[in-house]
């Protein structure tokens, strides 16, 4: 289920959530997402889509942009508000759009096989007490061929970045279980998250009926700190050439936050 904590975070910050991430490196963290994402969508229209876990619904409206009908599906009321507000320009081109209030692992509102793609950026299946359940959900949802595109945060960079703190106690708890607390200032706001490890990815996705196609860490080279290399747009360039030279080979996953996973819903 859906951490009350998460909803509620979400629901302060939606009004400025996109503003918070409007920074070079955001933006450049979003293209490489799109860009492992976008081969894996349907080659035939019409199809449905979602973007689970939608917040404001930036890949909602590239998947609407491509073609695609789509499901926003987020636990905040008020996140599903700013995403609605976007998409709604995207919509009028005569396609179909749908917003449902939940998390992955309470999808009931979507049909059986409606999806023939889905992709979960920000890391909804990081924030579910459930992991396995979600993907079991997912895999109901999803058509037999259908590919899902899933953003998780790794348990690599979680442990590195506890190694600074004055006992190894959190540091060898998330080691061990994968498990850690969302930090935040204020107390009704926590909520413990998970994450995950390549091979532990790949095996739950395998267990819920999914063949693993292809994964990436991101980012590996431009970090949050390296704003300014992004300021002309031929190094710009030149790193995301790099980038996508390096973020599926397995060494270099230690030096990203993220995973990106993308599986082919088994028939």
């Amino acid at each position: 289920m859906a951490r009350d904590g998460n909803r509620k975070y979400h629901d302060r910050v939606a009004g400025k959530y996109d503003s918070i991430y409007d920074t070079p490196y955001w933006r450049f963290y979003r293209d490489v997402s799109w860009r492992h994402l976008k081969p894996f969508l349907p080659a035939t229209r019409p199809a449905w889509a979602a973007d689970l876990g939608c917040g404001t619904g930036w890949f909602g409206c590239r998947l609407l942009k491509s073609g695609l009908n789509c499901v926003f599906l987020d636990p905040s009321g008020a996140m599903l508000g700013e995403a609605k507000a976007a998409a709604e320009a995207e919509s009028s081109r005569g396609l179909a759009t749908r917003f449902v209030q939940s998390g992955m692992e309470q999808m009931g509102e979507i049909e059986d096989g409606l999806l023939d793609f889905a992709t979960g950026q920000g890391d909804p299946l990081s924030f579910c007490e459930q992991p396995a359940r979600a993907l079991a959900e997912l895999a109901r949802i999803v058509k037999p061929g259908g590919h899902v595109v899933l953003s998780v945060d790794s348990r690599v960079a979680g442990v590195k970045s506890l190694l600074g703190e004055k006992s190894p106690e959190l540091a060898l708890e998330l080691l061990r279980t994968g498990r850690t607390k969302w930090k935040s200032d204020r107390t009704e706001e926590a909520f413990g998250m998970k994450m995950f490890e390549p091979d532990e990815l790949k095996a739950l996705l395998e267990r819920a009926g999914f063949e693993c196609k292809s994964l990436i860490a991101k980012t590996c080279l431009v970090q949050r700190g390296n704003d300014a290399w992004l300021d002309a747009p031929a190094q710009m360039r030149e790193l995301l050439a790099a980038e996508e030279r390096v973020h599926g080979r397995p060494e270099w996953f230690g030096l990203a936050g993220h995973l990106q996973i993308a599986a082919q819903r088994r028939a």
